[in-house]
């Protein structure tokens, strides 16, 4: 709760879908901080798409603002105006990393990188609405954990050790 009135909260937004909007930009600025940290560190270009997933998973159970907003961009029946840009915004983070773990040998060379970004991003959101269904975010770790020792077996070249780790601890 915000501990504030209905009248209190109109007045400073002029319907339901204003204040959806400034909840979800709030949402949006949250990843982006999180994205900008991934990239700064030092980590291959596919261990830094696992590590977006496992850090903003840990955002939607930990931080209710991420939480509403990333549930208002999945409910967006009720809105004017969709919001699909969010979903572009992350396959093309994903795709941009993907390409660059290619180019490094990191990723099998006959992956589609676009329709892997896709399926990344799908197979993500999807963990995400199963997860809240099922247990209100309790076991979001988990599904993503298993989505990527899942997807890893498809995605690395034949052969090549497995140096990716799914993981929260970064």
């Amino acid at each position: 709760r915000a501990g504030v009135t209905k009248g209190a909260l109109y007045f400073h937004f002029a319907s339901k879908e204003e204040l959806a909007t400034e909840i979800v930009n709030s949402e949006e600025a949250e990843a982006a901080k999180l994205v900008q940290d991934v990239f700064a560190n030092d980590s291959p270009p596919l261990q830094k798409v696992i590590d977006i997933t496992f850090r903003w998973a840990h955002e939607i159970q930990s931080n209710p603002v991420v939480r509403a907003g990333v549930r208002l961009i999945i409910e967006q029946g009720t809105y004017n105006n969709p919001m699909p840009v969010p979903y572009a915004q992350w396959e093309s983070i994903v795709l941009e990393l993907l390409a660059s773990a290619q180019e490094r040998g990191e990723l099998e060379r006959t992956v589609d990188a676009k329709a892997m970004a896709e399926f990344i991003v799908s197979s993500f959101t999807g963990s995400q609405i199963v997860s809240q269904v099922v247990s209100g975010h309790e076991d979001l770790i988990q599904r993503v954990e298993r989505m990527w020792q899942l997807l890893l077996m498809g995605m690395l070249p034949q052969g090549a050790p497995i140096i990716f780790f799914p993981r929260l601890d970064r």
